[in-house]
């Protein structure tokens, strides 16, 4: 038996006020950052087949990519999914935001299952905004502790006394 949702590919609606979309899973993982490009927003997990793999793929490996080290994987961008039991039943996970859901994290659950346990026919995705500016730059090092050192210099400046003080407080 051969399921395909190839022809489950529509994005069905952009809620920029929420900062989400939901889609079908066979929209592809492009298409998302595209349809929402000019508001300022893009889909973050980025594959490097994302020009051709979909949602639904994404959703089932759990996959990553370039973007995972800053943004973190699909799961962190799922929201909440429609899926579909063995017998039929079909049922919800999640909402539009990750305060929504109550009681078990089924969607973290059901990323990454590789389809052992539901098909998904809906998917509600996370939409990040565009980073004001984004640089890129290159530092070469003779030594892996100089590297290091740097990485723990960067990060030590980066943490602001409000943020130690907002985190001694989580």
């Amino acid at each position: 038996v051969i399921i395909s949702f190839a022809r489950m590919n529509r994005i069905l609606e952009i809620d920029l006020d929420n900062e989400c979309a939901v889609v079908q899973p066979g929209v592809v993982n492009l298409d998302i950052s595209l349809a929402v490009e000019a508001d300022g927003y893009f889909y973050a997990p980025d594959p490097s087949s994302q020009k051709a793999c979909t949602i639904g793929g994404n959703v089932s490996e759990n996959a990553g990519g370039p973007h995972t080290l800053a943004y973190g994987v699909t799961t962190n961008h799922v929201l909440g999914m429609e899926c579909v039991l063995p017998d039929g039943t079909v049922f919800e996970t999640g909402g539009r935001s990750f305060d929504t859901a109550e009681g078990y994290d089924l969607t973290g659950l059901l990323v990454g299952s590789e389809g052992t346990m539901v098909l998904v026919t809906k998917v509600i995705v996370r939409l990040m905004r565009k980073p004001e500016l984004v640089k890129t730059m290159l530092a070469i090092y003779d030594r892996p502790e100089d590297a290091g050192a740097t990485v723990a210099e960067i990060t030590a400046r980066a943490i602001t006394p409000v943020a130690v003080e907002m985190m001694d407080g989580v």
